[in-house]
């Protein structure tokens, strides 16, 4: 799966419930007025084409990447180190479009600070709280200490409440719960046939023409092998 070769900015990224060409627009209608300015570009394919155009990866994160899928939905990517922060432009957009979306998060087994998180955005109108619109966030964290099971927002009827009373924190929701939950709204983003690229259905990279801030870049096999972290200990 090229899905998977493709973390950390796989395993945490925004779904938002609106077609590819108005999920942009919206973001540039956004943007563009406080003076961040991209340049666009289409890629048809294949799916790692498209995500090779974000390298390097950087916690700038001067590149973001849209791509259709099979559902209503479109996936949304950014070249971070940390995964691809989806919160801020989720959250925003949620609200501007009128629409749900979300933040997904799977870490691998082995990462450092390893994660699963849930995080469902709405305007008022569908079920979300101002200012920052959720409608539904459940997580199990573990950084650097104990693992963290929160949630808050009504659950949705389909949860299996009962795994939150789990005795270990860390089994209270996992990535194949995650999966089912995102099932009910016809979304497999951990499958790289969920993705559609084709000459019809164009993934969208947008960069940044002048980054706000100018940070170091690195590779992805450098973030893979913790080098951005190596360095800040230095």
């Amino acid at each position: 799966m090229v899905i998977d070769t493709w973390h950390p900015v796989t395993s945490d990224f925004g779904l938002i419930q609106a077609p590819i060409d108005d999920v942009v627009t919206a973001l540039l209608g956004w943007h563009n007025p406080v003076g961040i300015e991209y340049e666009q570009m289409e890629i048809a394919g294949p799916l790692s084409d498209a995500f090779n155009s974000l390298r390097p990866l950087c916690n700038a994160k001067q590149r973001r990447l849209f791509v259709q899928t099979e559902s209503d939905w479109t996936a949304c990517f950014q070249n971070g180190i940390q995964g691809s922060d989806p919160f801020p432009a989720m959250s925003e957009l949620a609200k501007r479009m009128e629409v749900l979306s979300m933040r997904v998060c799977a870490t691998p087994p082995d990462a450092t600070w390893p994660a699963t998180i849930w995080e469902v955005y709405a305007p008022e109108s569908l079920g979300g709280y101002p200012p920052l619109n959720y409608r539904r966030s459940i997580a199990v964290s573990k950084d650097g200490g104990r693992w963290m099971f929160e949630q808050s927002g009504p659950p949705f009827h389909f949860e299996k409440t009962e795994l939150y009373e789990k005795p270990h924190k860390r089994d209270r929701f996992s990535k194949d719960v995650l999966c089912e939950y995102l099932g009910h709204f016809s979304l497999q983003p951990f499958n790289d046939s969920f993705f559609i690229l084709d000459a019809d259905h164009m993934a969208i990279l947008l960069q940044q023409i002048k980054p706000v801030v100018s940070m170091p870049e690195f590779s992805l096999e450098e973030v893979v092998e913790g080098v951005p972290w190596k360095k800040e200990e230095r």
